[in-house]
């Protein structure tokens, strides 16, 4: 590879220091908070001008480099599928704001890629690929810095003009159609990289799983729940009259998500290990087939206890014990939990469906019931409900009792709290909330499914402090791939 003068970049820092040295010195005047304001706000600016030339002289040094095009050629040739066309102009954004043009090797496939060999959507050349930009991470005409600090705000923020807000004021001033096609380009990788770790079923090495987070030895909290969010579904059929465009629906459809924490012998969540979610908007099937992948690749069966606690829908039990045994777990070293505050919201529900009670009765029943349920009593509080199974609300207390004989043998919290093991699944609670409700539900608020399912499964690695994680999974997948 050809030497690279570096005289052009010493000439930018010597330019811009020139240029901007009055500024900088004016710092030595201020005497007052707003003057201290003004000032780091204009320093701010000019090292991001500064930054923004840098890395422009960077890129072109860089990707125009014919060696360095060769070498990154090099895959790309050996697959036969792609062949040269041409050297092409392509423009680049950057995390400093700026837009650089940059002149590289362009490939396109040696066959069409439309349906019946018609041309596909992106013309006669169909989907090319630019393999110096590749090779450095480039996709979707952004570095790896910009789409990463994009895709970041998006998931974090609660709309895409937030994230454009708080983009703008570190100097990235994107349209929010620019936002939103690198936010989901970076939401569509990371699904890729997780259908093919669930295909594996967790038995090959992953990009998404630490190599060195196995759970062997560790007392393990495993918890499964659904959340709720709008998904948009476009209308079929003809345009109505006097329409432009077709119509859609906004049905309610629950994600399910699952998160695993590792506990210390008093049932206390250790902080220094990151928490593990992940989520879809898929069946139960799809579910527990995301949990099997996630606990085979860090080893479960070894784990020295495991704890499986969840309320009391049909769909999470009747899969939870299915699944440990077929991943070859000691189901002796396993407890399952129902919620003790869900368990206790139903007995609430039939408190407050008892119209003759004062509020002193009502307060009167619920503790009794509550601290019986609290002492595992469970026999107990079913004989309590089964004396208000008079009149209109029989029924409904039948079925409140049905839910508790259901359940009996997974409500012994009085043993739970003697082994110093959690009575519920706040873990779980805590997840959906941080992960669903503050930022895929919302009024007014739809999606798109495989949207939806894209910043589903980024919010779980943000909110699992597994940003960095996901983050180089997905700049480097498609590298990777080539």
């Amino acid at each position: 590879m050809q030497t690279v003068e570096h005289s052009g970049l010493i000439n930018i820092v010597n330019a811009w220091t020139e240029k901007n040295s009055p500024a900088i010195t004016d710092g030595l005047k201020v005497g007052s908070p707003i003057e201290l304001l003004k000032f780091e706000r204009l320093l701010l600016s000019l090292l991001i001008q500064l930054g923004a030339m840098i890395i422009e002289w960077i890129l072109r040094a860089r990707v125009e480099d014919h060696e360095f095009q060769k070498h990154a050629s090099d895959n790309i040739r050996a697959t036969g599928k792609y062949r040269f066309q041409s050297y092409e102009t392509t423009p680049v954004r950057t995390s400093f704001g700026n837009t650089v043009r940059v002149t590289t090797r362009y490939y396109v496939p040696r066959h069409k890629t439309g349906k019946k060999g018609r041309l596909g959507r992106r013309g006669k050349n169909g989907s090319g690929v630019f393999p110096a930009l590749d090779a450095l991470g480039i996709c979707a005409g952004a570095t790896p810095a910009l789409a990463c600090e994009v895709s970041r705000e998006v998931t974090q923020r609660p709309s895409m003009e937030a994230a454009q807000d708080c983009l703008s004021r570190r100097g990235i001033c994107l349209d929010i159609k620019v936002i939103q096609r690198l936010s989901e380009w970076f939401a569509t990788a990371g699904l890729v990289i997780r259908e093919t770790f669930v295909r594996t079923g967790g038995r090959a090495a992953s990009p998404l799983i630490p190599n060195d987070e196995k759970v062997t030895g560790m007392r393990v909290l495993l918890s499964v729940d659904g959340g709720r969010s709008r998904i948009r579904i476009n209308k079929r059929g003809r345009i109505p009259k006097g329409n432009k465009r077709h119509g859609f629906g906004t049905d309610w459809r629950e994600p399910k998500l699952f998160t695993m924490r590792i506990l210390d012998p008093l049932g206390n969540v250790i902080k220094k290990y990151l928490p593990i979610n992940d989520g879809t908007f898929g069946d139960a099937d799809d579910i527990f087939t995301l949990i099997e992948a996630h606990l085979r690749a860090r080893d479960i069966w070894n784990a020295s206890e495991i704890i499986c606690a969840a309320d009391g829908a049909p769909w999470i039990w009747e899969r939870m014990a299915t699944m440990l045994e077929k991943l070859g777990v000691d189901m002796a070293r396993v407890s399952f939990v129902v919620d003790f505050y869900h368990a206790q919201e139903h007995l609430t529900k039939v408190a407050d469906e008892r119209r003759g009670w004062t509020e002193l009765k009502r307060a009167r029943w619920l503790n009794s019931t509550i601290t019986l349920l609290r002492m595992g009593k469970i026999d107990e509080v079913i004989e309590c409900l089964k004396a208000l199974a008079r009149g209109r609300n029989a029924r409904g207390v039948m079925r409140e009792v049905g839910y508790f004989e259901e359940h009996k043998e997974r409500m012994r919290y009085d043993e739970l709290e003697r082994k110093g093991l959690p009575l519920g699944s706040g873990a779980m609670e805590s997840t959906i909330r941080q992960v669903v409700n503050l930022r895929l539900k919302g009024a007014g608020m739809f999606w798109l499914l495989h949207n939806a399912e894209g910043f589903l499964h980024l919010r779980c690695y943000l909110m699992a402090g597994r940003w960095d994680i996901i983050e180089n999974a997905i700049i480097n997948h498609k590298r990777s791939v080539l």
